[in-house]
């Protein structure tokens, strides 16, 4: 049976391996590659001291397993291609398939990198041993220990899938799926402030703390490590703990999983519903009374309370920027925090991107009354904004009086404003202009992630909503560089007059286009697309390095333009004298602000070749289709005759 699936994944990855997806299986098998050759590498040098060495190398162990346990979660709830719904009906017993499943498990770029990378428990075995230690014995246990450590990866990133995919059918687990991708999305992103922590605390050269060190080796990624270490000084005793104590967790991961892939195919998602939410008096009551826009916003608001997808995306916003902003904490730096408000409201906007494509083929109800198109869509602002506006407003008020001063006052509150328009007028331009079909809320997994916008929604709007900001920043940049407050605090009201600028117009526009082109919307989200739309589609598909080119621009664009272009330009504006991890502040003047500059040109030069690519490619894609067209016609005209 395992062979059979092993074939069957096999299969189903090459035939999958087209567009985004092979780039980012491509892009990311390299960076494991590279990393991997980094463990090795570091597990076999002798230029760092043996403490610090083996600190490192418990560290990145634990990072592997990190990423094999919360990578999944992250990509969307792991699917390898093999789901275990299509074995439902196969007379097949719980823990045979789930040991089917995770052998086939093995066949994948994935598996054979972290294998590369294990076999750095048989470097260390062969160069740290210490004096009077056996090497025979270090690396022959070195062996069972690498493939123990391969599988345990393995089978706790199945155990993690599943949970997830049972847990996520409540609220509570849409929540919490929220937190850990948000979290390892911070990670991601905010990866450097910690290296830069740990080079100013010298880690590197001194070790970690005894008490980060004692957690390192009590980790289940560090159980092979301790194994070659106690074989190298003749503790049998301890290499049999360590190595049986892999067996028994892989032992009990395995049957956890096969007991959740009973549950995950045999029960139904918990429909969760609030209490109370219409009793008379209540809020919800209040905005129906508004007329038809006010009970268009009460059933988004309901919507947003009620509908996973939403909830998991909603969350996900508010704890990447609370997250995002408190990693500076570890550096005894606050200066991050008063733009928790902005950033939350910025990723917001971004996981909005996409409203009636969340709704599914419901818009059909809107469609069925003329003349409501402008209602249902003030509606639908009005509720983001109920959603969205006091929470960030909240987090900017406490962030700012926590880490800003008197002259961040203007700055947060001018940005906070634009991007609250801002976003409340593109999130529906970019539903109706750019709309995604994705499953009916009805007929969705317990996947949260499977139903997000699209990687090109997400990218458009934060685009967008930052280029929102541009005007009052600029105002507010004015007034903090000639000294004169009045200036800085008129762009509080420059950000509110574009925030509601972009808000009344980009409403008015959505209506119109809801209007004219309702029915084909329905038509797309119900799969109705024409056969030329498909072949048109597959046809402007770019090449996969062209591909990998453009997933690789807008993966790294940030960097440049927000951690070492915009934010540093902030803090030379206000005076801030703490360099940190900022590569501009680490020049002199006048080179400061032409460094900073150039970072963030370097970032929006990212982001057009970016948009720019695809855009060409489709529009060569169409010219080229267009002249055999023209070609065939004389043909055509001559075959009638």
């Amino acid at each position: 049976m395992a062979g059979v699936l092993i074939t069957m994944r096999l299969r189903v990855l090459a035939n999958s391996l087209t567009g985004a997806r092979a780039a980012n299986m491509i892009v990311g098998g390299s960076s494991g590659l590279l990393l991997a050759v980094a463990t090795i590498v570091l597990a076999g040098t002798g230029l760092v001291p043996e403490a610090v060495r083996t600190d490192l190398f418990a560290l990145l162990l634990a990072c592997r397993m990190l990423g094999w346990i919360l990578g999944p979660v992250y990509t969307g709830g792991g699917d390898d291609g093999l789901r275990p719904e299509q074995f439902a009906l196969l007379p097949l017993p719980p823990l045979r398939l789930a040991f089917g499943l995770l052998v086939a498990g093995f066949a994948g770029i994935a598996p054979v990198v972290s294998l590369i990378a294990f076999t750095s428990l048989t470097v260390h075995a062969s160069s740290s041993v210490p004096v009077g230690g056996s090497t025979v014995s270090a690396v022959l246990v070195s062996v069972p220990a690498v493939v123990l450590q391969l599988i345990l990866v393995v089978v706790l990133s199945r155990l993690v899938v599943a949970l997830l995919a049972f847990a996520v059918r409540s609220r509570l687990g849409a929540v919490l799926s929220a937190l850990a991708n948000a979290s390892l999305a911070v990670l991601l992103n905010q990866a450097w402030v910690l290296i830069w922590v740990a080079v100013e605390s010298d880690l590197f050269t001194l070790g970690f703390p005894a008490a980060y060190t004692e957690v390192l080796r009590w980790l289940p990624s560090s159980w092979g490590l301790t194994a070659v270490r106690a074989a190298g000084d003749g503790d049998w005793v301890l290499v049999v703990l360590t190595l049986g104590g892999s067996v028994v967790l892989i032992g009990g991961a395995l049957a956890l999983w096969a007991r959740l892939l009973v549950l995950r195919t045999t029960t139904r998602p918990v429909r969760w519903a609030p209490r109370g939410g219409g009793r008379p008096g209540s809020l919800l009551e209040g905005i129906s009374q508004l007329g038809t826009t006010g009970v268009v916003a009460a059933k988004e608001l309901r919507t947003w309370s009620r509908d996973l997808m939403r909830t998991h995306l909603f969350y996900y916003s508010v704890f990447f920027g609370v997250l995002y902003t408190a990693v500076p904490l570890i550096a005894d730096w606050r200066g991050m925090l008063p733009w928790t408000g902005v950033i939350v409201a910025v990723m917001a906007a971004a996981t909005s991107a996409n409203l009636f494509g969340l709704d599914g083929t419901a818009l059909w109800l809107a469609l069925t009354a003329p003349g409501r198109e402008r209602a249902e869509i003030r509606g639908r602002q009005l509720a983001w904004l109920i959603q969205v506006a006091p929470l960030t407003v909240a987090l900017t008020v406490a962030g700012t009086a926590v880490g800003g001063d008197a002259g961040t006052w203007p700055w947060v509150l001018a940005l906070l404003a634009a991007t609250l328009g801002g976003g409340a007028g593109l999130i529906v331009l970019l539903s109706v202009y750019a709309l995604v079909p994705v499953a009916e809320p009805h007929r969705r997994s317990g996947n949260p992630l499977e139903a997000g916008p699209s990687f090109g929604q997400v990218i458009g709007a934060l685009l967008l909503v930052c280029l929102s900001a541009v005007p009052a920043a600029a105002v507010a940049w004015a007034g903090t560089r000639s000294g004169l407050p009045v200036v800085t605090w008129a762009a509080v009201a420059v950000g509110l007059g574009t925030g509601v600028g972009l808000t009344v117009w980009g409403g008015r526009r959505a209506a119109t286009r809801l209007r004219d082109t309702g029915p084909e919307m329905l038509a797309t989200m119900r799969g109705g697309q024409t056969r030329t739309r498909v072949v048109r589609s597959s046809a402007a598909e770019l090449p996969k390095r062209t591909s990998q080119l453009v997933t690789l621009l807008w993966t790294l664009c940030w960097i440049p333009l927000f951690p070492q272009g915009l934010v540093p330009l902030v803090m030379i504006a206000n005076g801030d004298t703490e360099r940190l991890w900022f590569a501009a502040l680490y020049v002199d003047d006048p080179w400061r602000i032409p460094v900073a500059l150039a970072f963030s040109a370097l970032g929006a030069a990212m982001m057009i070749a970016g948009t720019v690519i695809p855009l060409r490619h489709r529009a060569a894609t169409r010219r080229s289709a267009v002249v055999p067209a023209a070609a065939a016609g004389p043909i055509l005209e001559d075959a009638g005759g």
